[in-house]
């Protein structure tokens, strides 16, 4: 599958999941939304989605987005021989970090060697891609379950180790502590198989806990 959609909600199986659990979910309903209320990018199954994913680690969405925008700047072509023609200090000027530099021209370096096929994953189950992109250096879980939903629009995806998920549920069970990866895991089995809907519901109750 290709990025000709440029948002989540736009591929149907996800505009599906989001807008069941928007009619029928007894928090979603109340907020009077659609899936087109949620703006989240389909990055397609390229060098240049597995790049943002790799920028998105371990910072805010805000700054992921700020980081991403200077990258495509001063990348415009962002393919793996354009990266590998980089020098350390042109990547640090890009917005990067060593490590996650290295990330990128490790990725580039597979891609290039035939070792690493993004495309060949759409035919793959989700348990293949995630050992699959998991086996790239930098790639871990988190990653991994980013890039099936993400890349690849996969509708039943839940990645209980990200802070904005578990937040999210808290709010959404009304609970004075976070709850852990572990209970985040077991709870959202009431999402399945919508889960990937449900991921991007709760990021929006996060970042806007008022709802």
């Amino acid at each position: 599958m290709q990025a000709a959609s440029r948002q989540l909600h736009q591929v149907p199986r996800i505009y599906e999941g989001m807008a069941h659990l928007l009619e029928n979910d007894k928090i979603f309903k109340k907020w009077g939304k659609t899936p087109k209320d949620f703006d989240r990018a389909f990055y397609g199954t390229g060098f240049a989605g597995l790049c943002r994913i790799v920028i998105g680690q371990q910072v805010s969405t805000q700054a992921a987005d700020s980081l991403w925008a200077r990258f495509q700047n001063g990348l415009p072509n962002i393919t793996p021989n354009a990266a590998l023609v980089l020098t350390p200090d042109e990547m640090r000027e890009l917005g990067l970090s060593h490590q996650k530099a290295k990330y990128i021209l490790g990725l580039a370096t597979a891609m290039n060697g035939g070792d690493f096929d993004p495309v060949a994953l759409e035919r793959m189950g989700d348990d293949e891609v995630l050992e699959a992109v998991t086996a790239l250096n930098g790639f871990g879980a988190w990653s991994a379950q980013i890039y099936l939903m993400f890349c690849l629009a996969r509708p039943d995806v839940f990645p209980a180790d990200d802070l904005g998920i578990q937040e999210g549920l808290r709010l959404y069970l009304n609970l004075k502590e976070r709850p852990t990866a572990a209970q985040v895991r077991e709870y959202g089995q009431v999402f399945a198989p919508h889960r990937t809907a449900a991921s991007i519901l709760l990021w929006h109750l996060k970042a806007n806990p008022q709802l």
